[in-house]
């Protein structure tokens, strides 16, 4: 089959790595897949690369109607068997592939603004099938949105284990050779949320003044978070701006945290898992899928700093729970593999082409 991935960049982030990990093992099983990017290029097209996967940059305008035309217009050129979208360009994929004639998935990684649903509802009229990320499907596409039954799929996220295999820990500038890490892997943008991150670790240092905290991702609010951490006085905290090196990060850290609002299935939580993390989570459906209902990790109640520096406390006074948490998170990671994931597409994919 030629499958063709679109969103709108190759930007660092979630989205984006599921995106090429899902590519790369489509490709491992026989099939033909092209990364579209509907603007330009971003900071994993060398990864994209180094995958073997060809890239495409619509360099489109922003306007429905140019990303239709530019899209169409490159399936007339490039024939596909499976147009694949992903997070904000389903509704100009999904037009763009219903006039080409060409069996249209999307998967829905997150909750979304509520001001677009109409445009998704639109979009879901035009898509064949709508691919859900954990058994409990949102309101967002559920109420909202309103995507019947019959086209909701559900495919747990995977990760490529080959990535995580192996990593060494980092030495990470301005933290001491051995100091004790806690950190959070995440855009610093809504839906994560850093706010309460940084706020819990001002909780922590006053009780824990040598614990470092490390926030890992670059996003449009990151002067505001500075700025919250500069008026709280930590001079423990440390932004590092987006890394590809995060295998190598989770594995110097001694804790990771994903305080968030929402979220479709985790990557970075699910490449914690591999790593071994000992992990903490904010008490999201997303999460609690992750983390086997608390069983590989711990669950906090969202928004609530005072609940979520006492898990972190908890867990740097007690190396046993730390251990078997460790434990459990690697057992918990061997479902949520690319291969699996990718297996579950394909097989999707030929259903749509009968």
């Amino acid at each position: 089959m030629r499958i063709l991935h679109v969103n709108h960049t190759l930007d660092l982030g979630g989205t984006e790595v599921m995106m090429l990990d899902l590519a790369k093992e489509q490709k491992k099983l026989g099939q033909s897949v092209t990364i579209c990017s509907m603007y330009g290029p971003g900071l994993l097209d060398g990864k994209a690369a180094e995958y073997g996967l060809p890239v495409v940059h619509l360099n489109s305008a922003s306007s429905l109607s140019a990303k239709v035309r530019s899209l169409t217009a490159y399936l007339s050129q490039y024939p596909q068997d499976i147009v694949h979208s992903h997070w904000g360009v389903w509704l100009p994929t999904a037009i763009a592939g219903f006039l080409k004639r060409v069996p249209r998935v999307h998967t829905h990684h997150s909750n979304q603004q509520r001001r677009l649903f109409l445009e998704h509802r639109v979009a879901s009229f035009f898509t064949n099938k709508v691919v859900v990320l954990t058994p409990q499907v949102d309101d967002y596409i559920k109420k909202w949105v309103a995507v019947p039954k019959r086209k909701i799929v559900v495919i747990p996220n995977g990760i490529d284990f080959s990535r995580i295999e192996g990593a060494a820990p980092v030495e990470l500038e301005s933290i001491p050779h051995g100091a004790t890490v806690v950190g959070m892997v995440a855009r610093l943008s809504p839906p994560k949320d850093y706010p309460t991150f940084i706020s819990a670790a001002k909780l922590v240092l006053d009780r824990f003044p040598d614990i470092h905290f490390i926030a890992v991702g670059e996003g449009r609010m990151r002067s505001q978070f500075e700025a919250q951490v500069a008026q709280l006085g930590l001079k423990n905290f440390h932004f590092l701006g987006g890394r590809l090196d995060v295998p190598e990060v989770l594995q110097r850290m001694t804790i990771k945290v994903l305080a968030t609002k929402n979220e479709g299935l985790p990557i970075t939580l699910l490449e914690a898992l591999a790593s071994g993390c000992a992990c903490i989570a904010s008490d999201i459906p997303a999460n609690r899928f992750t983390l086997d209902d608390g069983n590989s990790g711990l669950l906090v109640a969202g928004q609530d700093p005072p609940a979520l520096a006492a898990a972190i406390e908890r867990l740097l006074v007690d190396p046993d729970l730390r251990r078997r948490l460790k434990e459990s998170a690697s057992h918990r990671s061997q479902y949520f593999t690319a291969h699996r994931m990718a297996k579950d597409y394909v097989a999707l994919c030929r259903n749509l082409q009968k």
